[in-house]
């Protein structure tokens, strides 16, 4: 299993004023997406759970798939993504 932390927040923004989004997927060892949560930011004032924050809902499903993963054994790397600095 690998777990991939993706960035894609917008350049002259800060951790408190950041635009873009924050993507966690959990990539089973066939290479295919087994879970993820994505949270995207909107306006700061306007952001809801069913649309900027609605990733978060994603969040249980995947623990639990890390989790299972855990007690079966298998090993989990770590990837760390920022879009932001390709560009």
């Amino acid at each position: 299993m690998k777990l991939v932390e993706t960035h894609d927040i917008e350049q002259g923004y800060d951790e408190y004023n950041g635009k873009g989004s924050l993507t966690v997927t959990l990539v089973g060892a066939d290479g295919k997406d087994v879970a993820s949560a994505a949270i995207c930011a909107g306006e700061p004032e306007d952001a809801t759970f069913f649309r900027d924050l609605n990733g978060a809902y994603s969040i249980a499903e995947l623990v639990q798939a890390a989790y299972e993963a855990g007690k079966r054994g298998e090993t989990l790397e770590y990837e760390f993504i920022d879009e932001s600095e390709a560009a």
